[in-house]
């Protein structure tokens, strides 16, 4: 039985699950949940947890695979951590969908992690997070953050690579948000992608051939360079690594088992971030319904603009956050990421871009980071 690879994204999102019954029971099965019970220190420990929907259920990834994302998988993510000058521990939990994911492994992720948050007292900041169009946060997580082909083909077996079809990984060092400032990501891409400034590493099998753009930095080399030792490693060294600059006459070897010279690409042509101006809408239901209305854009959005008894939305255009104020209510806060993802629709944004809820009361660096940056 293959997957349905068909998933549709505007379900995926958080707030469908919202009646204070609904909500007891959840917490109740969260905390039954065998992969964050309490052996496995969820909830009191800090730490970085990571688990694969499969079959429905919630298996744990080795920490020696956890930063191998699978693109028919779906993931959570669970990172805990002290809060400074305290003893209160605080969390993050991401759900991860890949681009061929099933909508099964969607939804299960999804509704798991409304599960863990309750189990964590509703506290957790919540992220929605699909492949290609991470968040910064969730890839400061991992040294190196990977996504692979493959995946959990059915519930009872997990797919495997017998053979090893060629394919061009792309290493590039990632934005950083207060985790490691050596994070790097890597991702199959397509050679139309070959620029000066990044590091690409093309698998053949018995062959990994390293090729370093000019401009490419110091750490992403270094990164690439044990990345594909790591590969050498997990093959029982079955294989060899073979490294190349951009420009020496060696690259010859590269194009050749590349499948032919592509043209390479200035650095700026492919990692450009476009400016944006930043906006923030308000959700509230004083006047008896709910209204969702701007409350400014650009420089004059700031935190003087924020209000305890209701929800907002800001826009910063990487990143959607859902700030839900102390006093807000209960249909306010139910529908926050409902109206955040139909916000999306209405203004022909990109889908894929990554949702944030966080609560008045709790730790949210990021936010106020986006808030403040434009």
């Amino acid at each position: 039985m293959l997957k349905n690879s068909t998933w549709k994204l505007e379900e995926t999102n958080l707030a469908e699950f919202g009646s204070q019954l609904e909500k007891d029971h959840r917490k109740q099965e969260g905390a039954l949940e065998q992969a964050w019970g309490k052996s496995t220190g969820v909830g009191s420990q800090t730490g970085l947890w990571v688990w694969r929907i499969e079959n429905f259920q919630v298996v744990a990834v080795p920490k020696a695979d956890q930063g191998k994302f699978y693109n028919g998988d779906s993931y959570i993510i669970l990172n805990s951590y002290q809060k400074k000058d305290s003893d209160v521990i605080l969390h993050d939990i991401h759900f991860w969908l890949g681009e061929e994911t099933s909508q099964d492994e969607a939804g299960t992720a999804a509704y798991k992690t409304v599960e863990l948050d309750d189990y964590l007292d509703g506290k957790p900041i919540q992220h929605r997070e699909v492949q290609g169009h991470e968040s910064k946060q969730l890839l400061s997580y991992f040294r190196t953050f990977s996504t692979l082909s493959g995946g959990v083909k059915t519930g009872f077996h997990h797919w495997t690579e017998p053979e090893y079809p060629a394919r061009l990984l792309m290493v590039k060092s990632a934005p950083t948000a207060g985790g490691h400032k050596s994070s790097v990501v890597v991702r199959e891409v397509s050679k139309d992608l070959i620029n000066t400034g990044d590091v690409f590493v093309l698998d053949t099998g018995k062959v990994l051939y390293q090729w370093n753009g000019k401009k490419a930095s110091g750490i992403e080399k270094v990164k690439a360079a044990e990345y594909a030792h790591g590969i050498e490693a997990d093959r029982s060294g079955d294989v060899n690594v073979e490294t190349f600059d951009e420009g020496d006459r060696d690259c010859r070897i590269f194009w050749a088992a590349l499948g032919g010279e592509v043209e390479v690409k200035p650095a700026e042509a492919v990692a450009q971030e476009p400016d944006y101006v930043k906006k923030l809408f308000r959700l509230s239901n004083a006047s008896g319904s709910l209204d969702f209305t701007k409350e400014g854009s650009g420089p004059e959005v700031t935190k003087s603009l924020l209000d305890s008894n209701d929800v907002f939305i800001l826009d910063v255009g990487h990143e959607i956050f859902v700030w839900v104020g102390a006093n807000a209510n209960k249909e306010e806060h139910k529908n926050g990421l409902h109206y955040a993802q139909e916000y999306l629709k209405r203004e022909s944004l990109p889908s894929h871009i990554p949702i944030a809820k966080v609560l008045e009361e709790g730790d949210h660096t990021m936010f106020d980071n986006a808030l403040n940056r434009f």
